[in-house]
């Protein structure tokens, strides 16, 4: 009998132990719900506001590369963002942002949320300038500075009633990686292996042949774009085409499209590469000739696959675009193309790109 009380004892003992251990595990599961419900609330709604600062961020360096387009390559250096300017960038940032929604709410960017700049590709840092920009962050927020904190669920029984939130995106003007129908008016390639060259020391402003010299020079090729047979007749009439507006240079994806090679020095063509300048130099039309000097001719042309200066005679890959300022054409007995590589030019297209000093004005997210 004794025996059986001490076991009645123990075991009424051990069932509040039971209870205890109970109500400490139910408590324990009833944080880690709470916890799990909010997190996955503030993972939810940074999703969402992350969204909208990249949304924000894209319009507002969209509006940046519009304003570029309508500039000669000369303004596009002096280009200061004051003023109206400034303003309306900023306001293409917020009024995408107050059409979107983070937790149940349209968000207001601060205009002190919003910073134009240029991007540096290799710091990964946006220095802030209205001298010559080409990128905007956009910080996006939910907390006590703007469109105010999110109420947590269950956390305010640990003491935890809101949360706050914030995210960034910067999107900026990369290296152009598509050429538009017309924006390649000139038969004539860059070599990468050129830039490679110049990659310490910089390529603004060298001079290069536009001509193949087998040096660095003339690290330059000519081609029919994508048309065949690629030989000195064919270039030829597309001089003659080029000049009397019967040709338009196809649309070029960088890293995708090939340009088929001609080989040579094309010496017998040098007195149709010169009226396509002469007539070229002229225009100062913002497209065709993006400078406004009636002297020289400034336009883009393609940078291709090739790992020396040698003279290519094939189709080779398209990795970018560079821009050039054409000074002179030189015939016999020179027979030269004299010309420089211009840098931060901007042009109607797409970025992500190669960079060779042309960027496109359809900016993308590069943060």
């Amino acid at each position: 009998m004794e025996n059986y009380r001490r076991f009645l004892k123990q075991l009424r003992d051990e069932r509040g132990v039971v209870v205890i251990v109970v109500a400490i595990t139910a408590i324990l599961l009833l944080s880690l719900v709470a916890f799990a419900i909010d997190i996955g609330y503030a993972l939810l709604t940074r999703n969402e506001l992350q969204n909208v600062a990249d949304a924000s961020a894209l319009a507002a360096s969209r509006e940046l590369g519009v304003f570029y387009e309508g500039m000669s390559y000369e303004q596009q250096q002096v280009y200061d963002c004051t003023g109206d300017d400034e303003a309306k960038i900023i306001q293409a940032a917020k009024d995408v942002a107050e059409k979107n929604r983070a937790a149940g709410k349209n968000i207001t960017i601060n205009s002190d949320d919003i910073t134009i700049g240029n991007w540096n590709a290799n710091t990964r840092t946006l220095n802030p300038t209205l001298n010559g920009p080409d990128a905007v962050k956009v910080r996006a927020r939910r907390d006590n500075i703007t469109n105010g904190p999110i109420t947590t669920f269950f956390a305010h029984i640990l003491g935890q009633d809101t949360l706050s939130i914030s995210t960034k995106a910067t999107a900026a003007l990369t290296g152009e990686s598509t050429a538009e129908a017309g924006g390649l008016p000139l038969p004539v390639g860059i070599s990468a292996y050129w830039f490679t060259l110049y990659e310490e020391t910089g390529y603004c402003n060298k001079p290069i042949k536009l001509h193949p010299t087998n040096t660095i020079e003339g690290c330059a090729g000519w081609h029919t774009y994508m048309d065949t047979p690629a030989n000195a007749a064919k270039l030829r009439q597309l001089l003659k085409d080029l000049k009397d507006g019967r040709f338009t240079s196809p649309n070029t994806v960088a890293g995708v499209d090939e340009f088929v090679f001609i080989g040579g020095d094309v010496a017998s063509d040098f007195s149709d590469i010169k009226a396509l300048f002469d007539y070229m130099k002229g225009l100062n039309d913002g497209v065709l000739d993006a400078d406004e000097d009636p002297n020289t001719w400034t336009t883009a042309v393609p940078v291709y696959e090739w790992d020396n200066c040698d003279n290519p005679n094939k189709a080779i890959k398209i990795l970018g675009f560079a821009m050039v300022t054409i000074m002179d054409v030189l015939l016999a007995p020179e027979k030269t193309v004299d010309a420089v590589v211009k840098c931060d030019g901007i042009r109607f297209g797409r970025g992500g790109g190669g960079e060779y000093g042309t960027k496109g004005s359809i900016p993308g997210l590069v943060e």
